[in-house]
C-alpha cells in the first residue's frame, strides 16, 4: 500500500515508503477565494507562526494560502510514517517541537492524551454539521469521553484482481478468500501468484488482520481491557494463511515493503493482491493493459458474510506545549471542512471518517465504474484492536509488529503452537506492563 501521489525528492533517504506529495495542490482561483472565506479564523492568530509535520503533504500549497489569508506562518516539515512514533517521543521529552503531529497507521492517542490537547469541541462541531462520525472513528482518538486527535482520512484495502487471468481459467470473482485461494493456488503454476507482505511493514499489520477478523478472530474484548488473541479462530486463521502462503505464494514476500505489492501487480505478475487503490493507481501510470483488466472487490467474506477491512488510520493531534494552539485548532477545523478536496488530490485514496460525506457520487471514485464499490466500505471498516479500540497496548502492539511476525514464523516452517505461544505471550506481556503503568 503505497500513497498514488507523486513524489517530491526529499533531502535525506526515506526508509520503506517515500514522501509523498501531490503537485498543484489547492484550488486555483475564485474557488479557492470561497472556501477561505468560508470560515474567519480570530484576529488573535495573526503574525503567529504554525508548525506541522506531516507524512505526505497533498495541503502544502493549501496550508500556506490559508495561513496567508489568516495572517500566519505555517511551516509543513515532512517525515517517513514510520519514524513518527520516534518522533513523537523526541518531542515528548523535549517538551517541545511541532504544533500538530500527523498519526499514520500507527496512532499514539493513548499513548500521549495527557500531553495532547482536547479536541472534542472540534469534532463535535464537524460530527453536528456533516451527519456525524463512522463508528469506528471514535476508537482511534477518544479517551474517558474526549476526543484527543482529529482524524481526517483513513485509508481502504479493497482486493484488486486480474478479471481476464481469472476468465481465462474459469475461476469465480473472489468475494470469499477461500476463492482468492483457490485463484492463487490455480493461477500460481502459470506464472501469476498472488502475495502479502510477511514483514515489518504497515501492509502485513492491516491486511494479515483482515484476513484474520473476516474469519471470526479478535485481538481484544470490546472495551478493550483484555486481548483474546487465543482462540479457536485464531488457528483456524493461520491454518488457512499458511495453505495460501505454501499454494499462492513465493518467499519474496518475507522481504516486501508497503510498495512492493503495488509493483507486483503494476508488473502483470500477480492474479490479485489485497491492497490500497494505490496499487491501481501505480498500474494505471505504468502498464495500461494491466490495468484495463484490473477490478475491485470488497473485501472478501471469510466466515459466510462476515467482512471486517482494517483500514490505515491517519489522525492529527496537538501538543499540549504548543505555543499556537488557537491556530492550531483553526488550521484543523478547516481541514476538516475540506476533506473532500484531500480526496479529489490524493485521486481517491483518502477515504473520510464523516457520513454525510458519503453521499453518492463521492468525488473521484464515485465516478469511475471500477472504484464505486468502494463507497460501500464504510459499514465494514474496522482499525486495530477490533472489536475494541486503539487501546495502549494494541499501539505498542502494532509499532512492534507481533501479530505479523507470528504469521511469518509459521509460514516460515515454526510449530503453530510455538508461534502463538509466542505471539499470545507478547500481546499478555504488553497488557500486563500497561495495566500496571
Amino acid at each position: 500500500m503505497r500513497d498514488p501521489r507523486p513524489a517530491r525528492s526529499p533531502s535525506s533517504s526515506v526508509n520503506r515508503r517515500k514522501f509523498l506529495t501531490v503537485t498543484g495542490a489547492g484550488v486555483a482561483g475564485t474557488s479557492l477565494l470561497t472556501m477561505l472565506e468560508a470560515r474567519q479564523a480570530p484576529a488573535q492568530i495573526k503574525g503567529t507562526t504554525l508548525r506541522i509535520l506531516q507524512w505526505s503533504a497533498w495541503y502544502d500549497k493549501f496550508a500556506k494560502e490559508w495561513g496567508d489569508k489568516n495572517g500566519v506562518k505555517v511551516r509543513v516539515d515532512h517525515i517517513p510514517h514510520l519514524d513518527i512514533p520516534a518522533r513523537m517521543a523526541a518531542e515528548f521529552a523535549a517538551g517541545a517541537g511541532h504544533d500538530i503531529i500527523y498519526n499514520g497507521s500507527s496512532i499514539l492517542t493513548r499513548l500521549y492524551y495527557k500531553n495532547l490537547v482536547d479536541l472534542t469541541d472540534i469534532a463535535d462541531a464537524a460530527g453536528k454539521k456533516y451527519g456525524g462520525w463512522i463508528p469506528a472513528a471514535r476508537s482511534l482518538v477518544e479517551v474517558e469521553g474526549r476526543w484527543f486527535g482529529l482524524p481526517i482520512f483513513y485509508i481502504l484495502a479493497p482486493m484488486l484482481y486480474r478479471k481476464d487471468l481469472f476468465d481465462a481459467s474459469n475461476l469465480k470473482y473472489p468475494d470469499t478468500w477461500e476463492l482468492a485461494r483457490v485463484a492463487a493456488r490455480t493461477l500460481k503454476p502459470k506464472g501469476h501468484p498472488t502475495g502479502i507482505a510477511l514483514s515489518q511493514c504497515a501492509d502485513a499489520n492491516l491486511f494479515w488482520r483482515s484476513m484474520f477478523f473476516s474469519h471470526g478472530g479478535t485481538e481484544a474484548t470490546p472495551s478493550g481491557d483484555q486481548p483474546t488473541l487465543d482462540s479457536k479462530e485464531l488457528r483456524e486463521f493461520l491454518k488457512f494463511a499458511k495453505a495460501l502462503f505454501d499454494e499462492g505464494m513465493t518467499p519474496e514476500v518475507f522481504s516486501w515493503d508497503d510498495a512492493s505489492d503495488n509493483r507486483y501487480l503494476a508488473s502483470g505478475i500477480a492474479c490479485w493482491v489485497h491492497d490500497a487503490i494505490s496499487a491501481y493507481r501505480t498500474t494505471e501510470d505504468t502498464n495500461p493493459p494491466v490495468f484495463s483488466n484490473t477490478f475491485l472487490g470488497l473485501e472478501p467474506q471469510g466466515l459466510p458474510g462476515k467482512r471486517v477491512s482494517v483500514a490505515a488510520p491517519n489522525v492529527w493531534m496537538v501538543w499540549k506545549f504548543s505555543k499556537n494552539q488557537q491556530a492550531a485548532k483553526e488550521w484543523l477545523s478547516y481541514l476538516i471542512d475540506n476533506d473532500l478536496e484531500g480526496m479529489v488530490q490524493s485521486r481517491g485514496y483518502n477515504m473520510p471518517y464523516l457520513n454525510d460525506r458519503y453521499k453518492k457520487p463521492m468525488p473521484v471514485i464515485g465516478t469511475d465504474p471500477k472504484l464505486q464499490i468502494l463507497q460501500d466500505f464504510p459499514k465494514i471498516v474496522a482499525f486495530y484492536g477490533y472489536p475494541g479500540p486503539s487501546t495502549t497496548p494494541i499501539q505498542e502492539i502494532v509499532n512492534t509488529f507481533i501479530f505479523p511476525d507470528m504469521i511469518t514464523k509459521f509460514c516460515r516452517g515454526q510449530s503453530m503452537e510455538d508461534a502463538i505461544k509466542w505471539g499470545v505471550g507478547e500481546y499478555r506481556r504488553i497488557y500486563a506492563k500497561h495495566k500496571q503503568a
